[in-house]
């Protein structure tokens, strides 16, 4: 399992690799549990309780999602080595 850390705006998010799904779990401080897709470039997330859209994803979805991007790929360049 993958496990790193991005810097987002003025936040650090952890983020890890799910075995055997080619998901990232993104561990945003809105959300009980948010998953992205590389593949398709899609989020699952499970809101808060108080039903808050994720601010992260809601006004930095580009820069959120390239960062991810750059993850995995670079994720996938380790594992062919």
């Amino acid at each position: 399992m993958g496990k790193a850390t991005i810097q987002l705006q003025d936040q650090t998010l952890q983020v890890q690799t799910v075995p055997g799904s080619g998901l990232i779990r993104v561990f945003l401080p809105e959300t009980d549990n948010c998953f992205y897709n590389p593949a398709s470039g899609l989020f699952s997330t499970a809101p808060a309780s108080d039903g808050a859209t994720p601010d992260l994803i809601t006004h930095h979805l580009f820069e959120l999602k390239q960062k991810l991007n750059e993850f995995d790929a670079n994720r996938r360049a380790y594992i062919a080595r």
